[in-house]
């Protein structure tokens, strides 16, 4: 499937200056192509062709050409075929113990925000004697925080991102089905993931409907599980279970909604702002106590990764209905749980954030995770 090149907002801006200066932009890029080389890393079968990268790699170049030349706001999109992000800048990274403290970062974030609010702020109740980690550039922010709701010590990671492309899944050994499994914490690393999460781990169990970069994988004929696409746009899209059974009714409607990956977990707990948890589901044992994870969006190109673990000191775990519920008090419109228990896992700057069951990463078959979309710095 392809990405579509970034299109630029231009702003009172006089024709002859910007032909002049975007000319001699591309003629510059042109003369320096050998500089923007493909992020190294093993490719996976995709229709992504050499224009689409030489379409990104002027795109991304005309930005950084033109900086302070006219105003087109700076705007970088990733390749799905390239398996490695670019590497995080360090000095983009922070930590700190108190909440307050990040009223400067979340001001600076405002033009990537574009007017939305962040489910982080200064008020929040951090978990006793932890930090907030965060992340801001020019294309993504990242908060990740530990706090105690009913017992149960919950773990965010809020992202905000410039372009859908930024929101990434990868397979251990680099395609589906290769049979490899890693910790969150090592695929997260191997990528340049800023913030990463376990995902649906769908090597465990052989249903569900498993798309990667526009290409079905594996359809789900006994229609038992809901699933989550993400599209081009960066959305969540649910479909409950049974909808779609055969090859053709997936692939329809994975080229109608220009589908990029799935997640094949669920179920979907919050949709349209309602808390709709179903009173049976095969998987997950929706009914126990358990460590439970959850995929969110709360807005435009804008997420959270949630856990609920086994911490020390937590005194309960909650029903899945019960962890729905907490998440729809704190406003989260969309919600599908991912897989839960010793696979729940969150990792930031390649930490391990959450504390995992039985105190050890589970080795996994695949991650979803959040990219900088800044190139490299040489």
């Amino acid at each position: 499937m392809k990405n579509q090149p970034t299109h630029f907002k231009r702003k009172n801006l006089a024709a002859i200056p910007v032909i002049a200066a975007s000319l001699a932009a591309t003629v510059f890029l042109l003369g320096k192509m050998s500089l923007w080389a493909p992020v190294s890393g093993a490719k996976e079968s995709t229709r992504m062709g050499l224009a689409d990268k030489f379409d990104r790699y002027i795109t991304n170049g005309i930005s950084d050409a033109l900086s302070g030349i006219i105003s087109i706001p700076k705007e970088y999109w990733l390749n799905d075929s390239d398996l490695v992000a670019p590497a995080p800048r360090q000095e983009c990274y922070g930590e700190t113990s108190d909440p307050a403290a990040l009223a400067a970062t979340l001001t600076a974030a405002e033009p990537l925000l574009d007017g939305q609010s962040t489910l982080f702020t200064v008020q929040t109740p951090i978990k006793e004697d932890t930090t907030v980690k965060y992340y801001l550039d020019d294309t993504i922010l990242a908060i990740t925080w530990k706090q105690v709701i009913d017992g149960g010590v919950y773990t965010f990671s809020e992202v905000k991102i410039s372009h859908p492309s930024q929101f990434r899944r990868f397979m251990a050994g680099g395609a589906y089905g290769t049979g490899a499994l890693y910790t969150a914490t090592e695929m997260a690393k191997s990528v340049n993931a800023i913030s990463a999460s376990s995902a649906d781990y769908y090597t465990y169990r052989p249903y569900g409907i498993t798309v990667n970069n526009g290409i079905t994988y594996r359809l789900d004929e006994d229609g038992i599980l809901d699933v989550c696409f993400i599209d081009d746009k960066g959305d969540l899209l649910m479909v409950p279970r049974g909808q779609l059974i055969t090859q053709e009714d997936v692939e329809a409607y994975v080229a109608e909604h220009h589908v990029r990956f799935s997640l094949a977990f669920g179920p979907i707990i919050i949709q349209d702002g309602k808390e709709c948890t179903p009173q049976a589901y095969i998987i997950g044992e929706i009914k126990k106590n358990l460590t439970r994870a959850a995929l969110c969006q709360l807005g435009e190109l804008h997420y959270v990764v949630v856990t609920v673990n086994m911490e020390p000191y937590a005194v309960s775990m909650p029903t899945l209905k019960q962890f729905a519920s907490q998440l729809w008090k704190l406003g989260i419109p969309t919600a599908y749980s991912i897989d839960g228990g010793q696979t729940a896992t969150i990792v930031m700057d390649n930490t391990l954030i959450n504390s995992v069951d039985y105190g050890d990463q589970r080795d996994i078959s695949d991650i979803i995770y959040f990219a900088t979309a800044l190139p490299e710095v040489e």
